[in-house]
């Protein structure tokens, strides 16, 4: 499915599923308490990056 990410306006694929790249994303609690602030899935660059 296309998006377009919330947070930098760029469209991307998006699969819905457990073998998904968002999947294998490292994330920290705090992170993912960010993440409630968008309404919809994150690139795979914007979300990287707030994997740092």
């Amino acid at each position: 499915m296309k998006k377009i990410c919330p947070r930098c306006g760029k469209e991307f694929e998006c699969v819905h599923s457990k073998d998904c790249w968002c999947a294998k994303v490292k994330l920290s609690e705090q992170t993912r308490v960010k993440l409630k602030e968008y309404n919809d899935c994150l690139c795979k660059e914007c979300l990287e990056s707030l994997s740092k």
